[in-house]
């Protein structure tokens, strides 16, 4: 059942409430068929929650021996991920591109890090660590820290690993594996104050994010970051009409940063490329200036390779004008 408008407003759009429970998440599957959770005009914002992975039901007393029950729980899954969503947004169309603001990010109280056990894990050490483990953390939220087994400090630097429109091909799908669509892309720049664009390729986008995670290092090398649900995350909501992205672009207050993602890094790293030139040509460079400008100036960086689909990403400062 779709939710409507609720009544507040900000900055000339509606705020709207979108609370992870059971009838607004979904475990383990992304599916353009299914009906959204709520809808909501270009311009408004949602202030929503997240769960964790497997519905919520890692817990601090969650051991290895514990995950086959946890999968079982969730047959129809394809996925470990719990998706708040999907949100319809009125009148998107494909080919716009849906403008994503990250405006707060609060993670919950609890988060973990899984190496995954063989024949499941994907760690770009898998045959060194098969055997797999979990560690568990307490986030605190006040001075945005966690530890390493009491050893080591670690800042924390929350953003969600999944936000994604519905893909173009019929059929529910994995979470693992992102694409053109956005999805389990991984990318650690998309903290707030960070833009996302995605192309849309159904009318009503189908919006939908997860994936929590307090703090991740670009690659994701072990499978994981530290895995947590998001108490409070707000989003702002835009369309931009006719855009014509061919895959996510994001943007922090001081540098572009276009996606690719592939069978291996060399395909990723093509496609991430490719669109950095064609963003800095419609920036005004001729293609083979901004082409010259990507090998001077950007930086090519694995956004994770451990998702069956490798993700890179290149990341350039905004440009300088000459005065």
């Amino acid at each position: 059942m779709t939710r409507e408008n609720t009544p507040s407003t900000a900055g000339g759009g509606r705020v709207h409430d979108l609370p992870a429970g059971p009838g607004t998440v979904r475990v383990g599957v992304i599916d353009p068929a299914a009906p959204p959770v709520l809808s909501i005009d270009s311009g408004d914002e949602i202030t929503l929650s997240t769960w964790g992975h497997w519905g919520n039901r890692v817990t601090p007393d969650t051991v290895m021996e514990d995950f086959p029950a946890l999968r079982a729980a969730f047959p129809d899954a394809l996925g470990p991920h719990s998706l708040t969503g999907p949100v319809q947004v009125r009148g998107a169309r494909p080919g716009d591109a849906l403008v994503v603001d990250v405006l707060a990010l609060t993670p919950a109280a609890h988060g973990f890090n899984l190496v995954v056990a063989e024949p499941r894990g994907r760690g770009v050490l898998r045959d060194r660590f098969p055997k797999g483990t979990i560690r568990h953390f307490a986030l605190d939220r006040a001075t945005m820290t966690t530890t390493l087994g009491g050893k080591v400090r670690v800042p924390l630097k929350p953003f969600l690993g999944i936000m994604g429109v519905a893909p173009a091909e019929d059929g529910p799908r994995s979470t693992v594996e992102p694409g053109r669509f956005g999805g389990n892309m991984d990318l650690s720049a998309l903290v707030v104050g960070a833009r996302l664009k995605l192309p849309v390729f159904r009318d009503g986008a189908g919006f939908y994010c997860g994936d929590g995670h307090a703090v991740q290092g670009d690659g994701e090398v072990n499978q994981t970051a530290i895995e947590t649900g998001m108490d409070h995350v707000r989003l702002r909501f835009t369309l931009e009409r006719g855009a014509r992205l061919r895959t996510p672009r994001a943007e922090t207050e001081t540098h572009f940063i276009s996606t690719g993602f592939g069978e291996n890094l060399e395909d990723a790293a093509h496609d991430a490329v490719d669109d950095l030139v064609n963003w800095l040509t419609e920036e005004g460079l001729s293609p083979d200036e901004a082409y010259s400008l990507c090998s001077i100036a950007a930086d090519v960086r694995v956004t994770q390779m451990v998702n069956n689909v490798v993700g890179v990403h290149a990341v350039i400062e905004k440009l300088t004008r000459r005065p």
